[in-house]
């Protein structure tokens, strides 16, 4: 596949087995195969954006959201199934009012949100996530609640400072960061807080990538720290143009690989390389042993040949 998609990507999930899960801006879900192929034509099974996504167990766990509608899904569907076309906007629109509301469609459960999820991400047996202000919940892959927490309470009293930016999971428990730096560790198992700090990051956090126990924390205006261990003293930084759409840890170069606005980067401890790009780079992943990038216009092409 050497040519548009036929629709925005928002970005890409490996799946294993030479599949990969593409997401687009307005919902749209599409399986593609190791040659970059489509298994079938994609369909919109909600048509909202997707805020929020994960996958375990060959299974999407995502967030639909539309702030102008008011509306708000959580759902969970099968991906070894083919997607089912959902309502379309208009149809959706009209809808609203009625007793029972239109849910994603195709999915093995689907909800109703009463407040905005935050970050989400799932384990082998149960998908974690945040909502504003309404604290931490944890269910299992058939939507039973296992568990759930209070609001985290953060040090940072700086306005929106406290809103989670990405939860991650780590051999310690879920680590979950907000806008000011500061983290949680939870357990996973019952929610209860193991442990909190923060980070000298003199920005405000927006999204964070991480490999074992490396990990980067970015902000929009392109200032990325790179921590080896949550709590070492050990840190690299540097300044970039933008904002990081995504970043993969390289194991055989030892470095991160980067897609910044329209800029590839391989950041090492050592050195730092860039290459521009027309496009905007979305998701980095690898396909045949080699780093490819999908870019806004629906494009592949590799990340630094």
């Amino acid at each position: 596949m050497d040519s548009n998609l036929g629709f925005p990507p928002q970005k890409l999930i490996e799946l294993g087995k030479d599949r990969m899960l593409i997401t687009g801006m307005d919902g749209e879900l599409q399986i593609i195969n190791d040659n970059l192929e489509p298994e079938y034509e994609y369909e919109i099974p909600f048509p909202t954006s997707i805020s929020q996504s994960t996958v375990s167990n060959n299974i999407l766990f995502a967030c639909w959201m539309d702030l102008e509608l008011m509306i708000a899904r959580m759902a969970a569907i099968d991906l070894d199934s083919r997607f089912q076309e959902g309502p379309t906007r208009s149809e959706l629109r009209m809808k609203l009012n009625h007793e029972t509301p239109p849910q994603v469609t195709g999915s093995r459960w689907s909800h109703i949100l009463d407040s905005e999820p935050l970050a989400m991400v799932s384990g082998l047996n149960y998908v974690a996530f945040t909502t504003w202000k309404r604290g931490v919940y944890c269910i299992d892959h058939d939507s039973n609640e296992l568990w759930r927490a209070p609001e985290i309470k953060w040090e940072n009293r700086l306005e929106n400072a406290n809103v989670v930016v990405s939860m991650n999971v780590t051999e310690k428990g879920l680590l979950i960061w907000s806008k000011g730096a500061e983290w949680a560790l939870i357990n996973e198992t019952n929610g209860e807080i193991l442990n909190q700090g923060s980070v000298d990051f003199q920005h405000i956090l927006e999204k964070t990538f991480s490999n074992e126990n490396k990990i980067l924390l970015c902000c929009p205006e392109g200032n990325i720290l790179w921590l080896n261990e949550l709590n070492s003293s050990e840190s690299w930084k540097t300044k970039q143009k933008g904002p990081v759409h995504d970043a993969k840890w390289d194991t055989e170069k030892k470095c991160w690989r980067l897609c910044i606005w329209r800029e590839d980067v391989l950041w090492s401890k050592s050195s730092i390389q860039t290459e521009s790009r027309k496009e905007i780079g979305k998701s980095i992943f690898k396909s045949k042993g080699s780093w490819m990038v999908l870019d806004n216009s629906g494009t592949f092409s590799t990340h630094f040949k």
